[in-house]
């Protein structure tokens, strides 16, 4: 029986405030993330979508419930987990050349491996040629590239995604989506992805799982049954897209007018 690379366990996080209130932001959140699959999350805005993501990784300790890594309770970033963040301007050093950002997530290995290692992975982003350019030189679209090829030059097993594609424009997210698509088809990891564009989660994912409001639990688990590989086009243009992406937003959309008190409810 193959088992999951990551679970998370019935997960309780809470954050206080700077007035010493605190508030609880994931309220029994479990799923599984199963080898070389991806599955997205969505949810309301404030449903707590990056910090689930953030406490999956090992960078906010969990106030109740367990992450398991490979079987292994979380308690740091594991060896083997990666990460990629929106903000690709602030996650990238502006003070190192492209290349030597990219074999900082290498740094472990000798120099000859390391230096084949970001090579190939900056030549699998299509940044052959830049490794001695500096981000401050790149578009916004090759700076989040060059963030993917940092996170996967140490071959993780699960690469983990915080909106990776929000801060671009609408046709260089297109093609940082195949990207990611053509980076997940080649090799053996798994994605957690976070973002807030049903369609995009709908078009990379095999599941999306639906947050509620604050605090927050797994509403809803959609399996998108898409046939791959996939392309903006064809996929986009399928009517079960279309299908997807209603029942999908309407979930969403029925966990926020939850959040505000329409329909008679209260949050």
């Amino acid at each position: 029986m193959v088992e999951p690379v990551l679970s998370v366990r019935n997960l309780q996080v809470s954050l206080r405030s700077r007035d010493g209130s605190v508030n609880q932001i994931t309220k029994d959140v479990s799923l599984d993330l199963m080898p070389h699959e991806f599955v997205s999350i969505v949810g309301p805005s404030g449903s707590g979508k990056t910090t689930l993501l953030r406490s999956a990784a090992g960078l906010r300790p969990p106030s109740g419930g367990q992450v398991l890594f490979e079987g292994t309770p979380v308690t740091d970033v594991p060896k083997g987990l990666s990460i990629v963040f929106q903000e690709y301007n602030k996650s990238l050093f502006p003070w190192l050349s492209v290349g030597k950002n990219v074999a900082v997530g290498a740094r472990e290995l000798p120099v000859d491996e390391k230096n084949q290692k970001v090579s190939e992975a900056l030549a699998h982003v299509g940044l052959k040629g830049f490794e001695n350019r500096y981000p401050w030189e790149l578009s916004g679209g090759m700076q989040q590239r060059a963030a993917l090829a940092r996170a996967m030059v140490s071959d993780p097993s699960i690469l983990l995604m915080d909106e990776p594609f929000a801060s671009v424009d609408a046709l260089t997210r297109n093609h940082l989506e195949d990207v990611v698509l053509a980076l997940w088809s080649e090799s053996k990891f798994a994605v957690l992805l976070v973002t807030h564009d049903v369609g995009e989660a709908i078009y990379l994912s095999d599941r999306v799982l639906v947050l509620s409001a604050r605090p927050s639990t797994v509403l809803a688990e959609v399996k998108i049954d898409l046939e791959r590989p996939r392309n903006q086009i064809g996929t986009r243009s399928q009517a079960r897209f279309a299908e997807l992406h209603a029942e999908v937003l309407e979930r969403v959309e029925a966990a926020g007018r939850l959040a505000v008190g329409i329909d008679g409810h209260v949050d």
